[in-house]
């Protein structure tokens, strides 16, 4: 069983305020205790179940293994959508109406180059990303990169981030520099931290083309009648 926590887990105002303007928040060690709870769901998953198996231009044509619908495959994960401090979370940053929207379970054998998650989530509607890495992971191999104030879209910064840097092979044509040189805030990792991030955040990952293990859970506000 998950670690008992309080009922009220929530942010702070200031780390609500870090993550509105920056983008992305980490909560060092939150989920410690149960790591290896998560570590043995993680690895039954991918045992027991098919992966989708992709080789694109935005992981420079090298391996990546996608589980979707991940977490409610394994009693050692589902157990976080009722989790205190993974409610607690999604109030303080969507309020008490968020919606889960799936999750995803992936091997990463590749590097990742600079892009914000579009699929499946309309820009006029809020999406909040909780990410565990289950490998201790820094800059040189393979910890997330962000680019701090990318998720403001409609900014002339955010917009350039976001456009300029989709195509890998032009980054540096463009701007006349190799996509690992990109300006970026690094979150290193050790398993048991738990990333919150936008899904405009733009964000990559390099030098880490081993097995490499995240998850995802994803949450969004819900739709308006209107939308």
């Amino acid at each position: 069983m998950p670690t008992a926590v309080s009922s009220t887990f929530s942010l702070t105002d200031a780390q609500r305020n870090y993550f509105e303007l920056f983008g992305f928040l980490r909560l060092p060690g939150l989920f410690a205790p149960e790591i290896d709870r998560l570590n043995a769901g993680f690895e039954s998953v991918f045992a027991e179940h098919p992966t989708w198996d992709t080789n694109v231009g935005l992981h420079f044509d090298e391996r990546r293994s996608i589980i979707p619908a991940f977490i409610t495959k394994s009693p050692d994960l589902s157990w976080l959508l009722d989790d205190p401090r993974v409610v607690g979370l999604m109030n303080s940053l969507i309020g008490p109406h968020y919606e889960y929207a799936e999750s995803d379970g992936n091997l990463f054998f590749c590097e990742t180059s600079w892009h914000a998650d579009t699929y499946a989530a309309p820009l006029e509607q809020y999406h909040v990303k909780m990410s565990f890495y289950l490998d201790e992971l820094d800059a040189e191999s393979g910890a997330i990169r962000l680019i701090p104030g990318s998720n403001h879209v409609g900014t002339r910064f955010a917009d350039a981030v976001r456009n300029d840097l989709a195509d890998p092979d032009a980054i540096e044509e463009i701007y006349g520099v190799d996509p690992r040189d990109i300006p970026y805030w690094s979150l290193p990792n050790k398993p048991g931290d738990l990333v919150l991030w936008n899904f405009r955040t733009v964000h990559s990952s390099f030098l880490g083309n081993r097995r490499r293990r995240l998850f995802s859970v994803n949450f969004r506000e819900p739709m308006t009648a209107n939308e």
